[in-house]
């Protein structure tokens, strides 16, 4: 946790949405700048035709990789969610 707030109040998830939003705009980033540029000179026709066990294990490579960003969105919509909507049964602290 970046900052010491208590568990379900908003400044709580306020700054966990902000972590989740800046996250993932670094982690678009990096997989726009490095991961796209090979994976576009990689897929060609050849690729596809001669698909192999080697093949595979790339494509599942990216394919975990779109975890990363789904989770972070996941994550964003949670504490929107929270933010507008909180939990009334969370007691009021001084």
């Amino acid at each position: 946790m970046m900052f010491k707030f208590d568990k379900n109040t908003v400044p709580y998830h306020i700054s966990n949405m902000i972590f989740y939003v800046v996250t993932l705009a670094v982690v678009g980033l990096i997989y726009y700048f490095a991961f796209l540029p090979p994976l576009l000179e990689v897929t060609t026709d050849e690729f596809f035709a001669n698909f192999g066990l080697g093949e595979f294990i790339g494509a599942l490579f990216f394919l975990i990789l779109i975890a990363m960003p789904i989770l972070l969105i996941i994550g964003i919509v949670y504490h929107l969610i929270k933010l507008i909507k909180p939990n009334k049964n969370v007691p009021v602290q001084n």
